[in-house]
């Protein structure tokens, strides 16, 4: 492809010598007399100039003010300067300006040619490293939207897989029908207080919905008697937690929830189950979804008892504050009044 140059001088034979040597080498070539023509010529059609050669020394605008011009309008656009020779100062002077490179007049051609070619040359690399790198963001940001669109996908498919559990547990117990969807609410209103992240709002909230996966496990007779429970039966329901976590194993999404699964009836007295852990040994989310778990359970019908007045479980928790649930988790509770959801 034929490159087109602009060779701008004040002097009609060097404008002249410059056309003539820049054409027995196939280049495409315009002259013009200052920078008034330049200015046009670029306006009506910079997409095809490939190069400018530009005097600094000119009536009217002088070179180094013009080379200000196409810095800023015109960045594409490679310049070469022509200086007297005895103005070499003046020439690296243009170079930090933004000048690709600067030639002292009089002019000999092979320099000349030597110069044009290696500028645009230069210019033609970092035209294509430009064009590489806006392709490379296009492309990454194609990439992240794909991704943000397939975890978006997983969510929602991690969602529908949660609730399908939850309602597998509230099946085989209907005293507890909403338990794990309410259980969730109150520990998501916690989190919000507490200012989770998203992330760890949505391991709370997954381990709240899958808190009692353990008793899928449990004979409906055991967990519907209304009787008192006998020391095996109640060793047995004392399981879930554990045979929750063991449902769950080769889960690889449900594996956040595997602390809330495994220890939502730990105590911060130690005389929780099924590992006696206390204090800060139970992570925060756990203890969140303990303090919601319990407060349901005292709240809703049982198979052997009627359900409690809130301002009673209120109570409750606030007699067990310290010793089976954290402190200042039910001082948040209350306080925020959590328990009017």
């Amino acid at each position: 492809m034929i490159k087109h140059i602009v060779a701008t001088d004040d002097d009609p034979a060097i404008r002249k010598i410059l056309q003539i040597m820049l054409r027995k080498e196939n280049y495409q070539v315009t002259s013009c007399k200052d920078g008034t023509e330049l200015l046009s010529a670029l306006k009506a059609g910079s997409a095809s100039v490939d190069l400018v050669l530009l005097d600094i020394k000119m009536p009217g605008l002088s070179g180094l003010e013009l080379l200000e011009l196409l810095r800023r309008g015109y960045p594409r656009i490679p310049v070469i300067m022509l200086t007297a020779f005895n103005d070499l100062d003046t020439g690296m002077q243009a170079i930090r300006l933004g000048a690709s490179d600067y030639l002292a007049k009089p002019v000999r051609r092979e320099v000349l040619l030597e110069c044009v070619a290696r500028v645009l040359e230069e210019t033609a690399l970092k035209q294509e490293e430009v064009a590489e790198k806006v392709h490379y963001i296009a492309h990454q940001k194609e990439l992240e939207t794909q991704l943000q669109d397939a975890l978006m996908a997983l969510k929602s498919t991690t969602l529908a897989t949660l609730e399908a559990f939850t309602e597998t547990i509230e099946q085989k117990d209907p005293y507890t029908k909403g338990h794990c969807g309410r259980v969730r609410a109150i520990s998501l209103a916690m989190a919000r207080e507490l200012h989770f992240s998203q992330d760890r709002i949505d391991t709370l909230v997954g381990g709240a919905l899958l808190h009692d996966i353990g008793k899928i496990g449990i004979p409906e007779e055991v967990l519907n008697k209304t009787t008192s429970l006998t020391k095996e039966e109640f060793d047995l329901i004392r399981e879930h937690p554990i045979a929750g976590e063991r449902i769950i194993n080769h889960i690889d999404l449900f594996q956040p929830y595997r602390a809330i699964i495994r220890s939502h009836h730990e105590r911060i007295d130690g005389k929780g189950y099924p590992d006696g852990l206390k204090g800060d040994e139970i992570p925060l989310d756990v203890r969140i979804v303990s303090l919601a778990d319990a407060f349901d359970a005292m709240t809703t019908c049982r198979s052997y008892r009627s359900a409690l007045p809130a301002e009673i479980a209120v109570e409750e928790l606030k007699l067990f504050s310290g010793t089976q649930f954290d402190a200042d988790l039910v001082n948040l509770f209350i306080d925020k009044e959590i328990y009017l959801l």
